[in-house]
């Protein structure tokens, strides 16, 4: 028996906690909207040649073998993750047929539609779905997955493996990266188990023995958590809104596009960060919304709880969640958007001078879950990933755009998050769709603020 087996991959204290959240709120389901150019996805009839981009994909899963493992739960510590002995691509790779004349609108309702179905947790937790029947040609892919199968940066790598740098003729064509046949491994005994678990308490325990024999350095995080605790306490509670109210199960999703050379000269001319930017152009989507809601007033400050990964380089290709958060202010109530995001620039190099929060505690975690649906401290999500810098092929198909497509939880109803791509700056907005009628208000006050600053977009190819 190699000495492979004998090393567990368990959940972390934080992909546990997102399982938690799912059995108190919603489905912890994000997905990626990548528009495909359609011709080389087609058969010889002009179909699409599904068993032959299922086949790709599954050539290549050797390269993320974490897609083919499910959670199994020993009832010895964390949940393992295990090889499904059961694996069947067909499972995972689907088509759905968009409703005709429908649009993007329609492309955006049939996916928000996929994404909100929980996961069989018996089973490798993603799925690919390639929409047909976009009038333009194209064939629009949604790939999602849960949340404990991993994190932004994760995902994006996890994922890049199933995507080329360079096209192929076709999806019939045998790609260069084919694996050796797969075998299963079987499901570890529980004496591995036990096994396992207690090498990880002895572990523990000879990292505490060692931060005893080295207090200065055992003490720095106990001071980095004061710190950020009086930060917190500075922040002071998010003020009401008619959108930080408990989010139900229906869900709206609209996409706006920026153009993120425009955004970094935006940056750079004001000392700010394209992350600012987005900020910016967010806080005038919360401004309009409000706005017509009769809710702005001119002193005005929303708080947004932007994702941050804490991934150190050596960890850049581990699976599962690293990711913290900041807290920054939105100056909704500044109506230009230029001193808006000069304001916003200061307020997070100010916050990045401490790391992001992390809730590591197990106690901390159950108390965040429990209080989420009245929680007072944010208003707003948001994410920001980088994409790769040039275009990228699936199965041959060049991605024409990619955007990410986060979730909505507890009393917080809107989030948005940005993906950059091949000079693109992608915009998502997921919404309550009860809570958020107007959600279009929403996205007009950020498409307005991005023209004012000189970053708006293309339309869809």
């Amino acid at each position: 028996m190699g000495t492979d087996r004998l090393v567990f991959q368990r959940l972390t204290p934080l992909d546990v906690s997102n399982l938690r959240i799912e059995r108190h709120g919603l489905p912890m389901n994000v997905a990626a909207l990548a528009i495909l150019e359609g011709r080389v996805l087609l058969d010889a009839s002009g179909q699409l040649a599904l068993e032959a981009i299922r086949a790709r994909i599954e050539q290549r899963l050797h390269l993320a073998p974490r897609l083919r493992q499910r959670l199994y739960r020993p009832g010895v510590g964390a949940p393992v993750w295990v090889d499904d002995a059961s694996f069947d691509i067909s499972r995972h790779v689907r088509t759905r047929a968009v409703p005709a004349g429908g649009g993007e609108e329609a492309l955006l309702a049939a996916c928000v539609e996929l994404n909100d179905q929980p996961f069989d947790q018996a089973r490798p937790l993603w799925e690919i779905w390639l929409l047909t029947g976009a009038p333009d040609g194209h064939v629009p892919m949604l790939i999602r997955f849960h949340h404990v199968l991993a994190d932004g940066l994760a995902a994006l790598l996890l994922l890049g493996t199933l995507f080329d740098s360079a096209p192929f003729d076709s999806a019939l064509e045998t790609p260069e990266s084919e694996g050796p046949p797969w075998t299963p491994r079987p499901i570890p005994t529980r004496s591995e188990l036990l096994g396992d678990a207690l090498g990880r308490s002895i572990t523990g325990i000879r990292r505490g023995v060692h931060k005893i024999g080295h207090p200065r350095r055992a003490l720095a995080p106990a001071g980095t958590l004061f710190r950020q605790a009086v930060q917190l306490a500075r922040e002071g509670r998010a003020p009401c809104t008619s959108f930080n109210r408990p989010v139900g199960r229906q869900h709206r999703v609209l996409l706006v596009r920026a153009n993120l050379e425009q955004a970094k000269q935006v940056a750079h001319a004001h000392h700010a960060t394209v992350n600012d930017v987005v900020l910016c152009t967010i806080a005038g989507g919360a401004r309009a919304l409000l706005a017509g809601r009769g809710e702005l007033h001119r002193p005005l400050v929303l708080k947004v709880s932007v994702a941050a990964s804490v991934r150190a380089p050596a960890s850049a290709s581990q699976p599962g969640n690293l990711v913290g958060i900041l807290l920054v202010p939105l100056p909704v109530g500044e109506e230009d958007p230029i001193r808006r995001l000069e304001q916003i620039a200061r307020a997070t190099t100010e916050r990045k001078r401490l790391p992001p929060y992390q809730p590591a505690a197990r106690f901390l975690q159950r108390w965040m879950i429990r209080a989420m649906n009245r929680q007072r401290r944010i208003n707003l999500l948001m994410s920001n990933l980088p994409g790769p810098p040039q275009p990228m092929y699936f199965a041959g198909a060049k991605i024409l755009e990619a955007f990410q497509i986060g979730v909505v939880q507890g009393n917080v109803a809107v989030q948005v998050g940005a993906l950059s791509y091949a000079g693109q700056l992608n915009l998502d907005i997921v919404a309550d769709a009860n809570l958020v009628p107007d959600l279009t208000v929403f996205a007009n006050g950020m498409i307005e603020d991005l023209e004012h600053l000189g970053a708006r977009s293309h339309e869809r190819e």
